[in-house]
Parts: C-alpha cells; sequence; structure tokens
C-alpha cells in the first residue's frame, strides 16, 4: 500500500504505509513536546480534578487513538495533496490546517487553561471539521473519505465527554461554576 505524490517541481515520491506510521508516531510525539503541562500535571488534572464523566477514557488510551487518528489524517492529507485543484481540495486542505492546528492546541486550552468549555468547544469543532471532510468525499473518493473516520468516532465519542466536563465544572476562563449541579455518592 504506496501513496504516490506529486511535488511542486513536478517530480513524485512513493510513500508507505510505515512512513506514514512513522511520521503520525513523530507527529504525535511533537504534540507532546509542545504540551505545555507534563504528563503527571495532565493526569492529575484529567482524573483528579475534574468532574468526569461516567464514560470516559482512560488517560492512557489517548497516546494510542491520536497516533491512529494522525496515521489516517496524515494518508488522507497526502491523498488530498494529489487531488486535482478544485474547490473540495482547497475546502479539505483548509479544514486539514483547522484538524492540526486543533490538535497542537488542545493541550493549552485544556491543561494549561484548564477550561473544559474551550475544549468542548475544541472537541466539537474537530469533530464537525471531520464530519464535514467526510461528506465532501464521501461519493467522490470513498477510500479518502474513511481516512476521516477515526476522528469522527474519537471526536464524537470525546465530545460527549468535553460536553459532560463543561457542563459539571466550573471554568477559570469564563469565570463560571458548574452549570448543572451533581450528586456525589
Amino acid at each position: 500500500m504506496n501513496q504516490i505524490i506529486q511535488l511542486a517541481n513536478g517530480k513524485t515520491i512513493s510513500v508507505s504505509w510505515w512512513q506514514v506510521a512513522l511520521l503520525a508516531i513523530a507527529v504525535s510525539g511533537v504534540s507532546r513536546l509542545f504540551a505545555t503541562t507534563s504528563p503527571q500535571k495532565s493526569k492529575v488534572f484529567y482524573s483528579g480534578i475534574l468532574k468526569q464523566a461516567p464514560w470516559s477514557p482512560p488517560g492512557w488510551l489517548f497516546g494510542p487513538a491520536w497516533i491512529l487518528i494522525n496515521f489516517f489524517l496524515l494518508w488522507g492529507l497526502f491523498k488530498i495533496l494529489n487531488m486535482e485543484s478544485g474547490s473540495a481540495k482547497h475546502s479539505l486542505l483548509a479544514m486539514q490546517v483547522l484538524i492540526w492546528v486543533i490538535f497542537y492546541s488542545f493541550d493549552y486550552v485544556y491543561f494549561n487553561r484548564k477550561s473544559p468549555i474551550l475544549a468542548a468547544l475544541w472537541t466539537n469543532l474537530d469533530f464537525l471539521m471531520a464530519l464535514c471532510s467526510l461528506l465532501i468525499t464521501w461519493y467522490a473518493d470513498r477510500y479518502l473519505a474513511y481516512c476521516y473516520l477515526p476522528l469522527g468516532v474519537w471526536t464524537f465519542y470525546a465530545g460527549t465527554v468535553a460536553d459532560y466536563q463543561a457542563l459539571y465544572n466550573g471554568d477559570p476562563v469564563f469565570g463560571t461554576k458548574p452549570l448543572l449541579k451533581y450528586i456525589e455518592k
């Protein structure tokens, strides 16, 4: 399974799945380098401070999930770069940029700013970008559409968790108290 990429100078290169897998691991690792808090502080905030949804995933699941998601996003990006110029290509590239901006800035809004409301907005916007990308590509290139499924499924699920957190926790950025009260058992 190789992806042929047409470069601006007219040359082509072939990228195999394992090269994209290594790139996905690197991209995910770089995001950790940009992280504004230590993994330990992130764990304390996620597991110990915030009221979590009963269906929240364990913290250790995020790393492997995002490596897999990034693999498919990068594979999709290479396919988009090979598309003929047009509004679909430009829309998909713009959505890819937004997806990556959300990915790299999420740690800041969630762990540094400690904002459940911003985290919910970021997560739901990521889901919207995945859904729009999937819909744009569904009839034109089903294989490319499938590249957005992991992001769509994960952000739909994570969006429910983030929405719960936004409703049941205060937010220091917006100076709000929890919008919904919860009963401690």
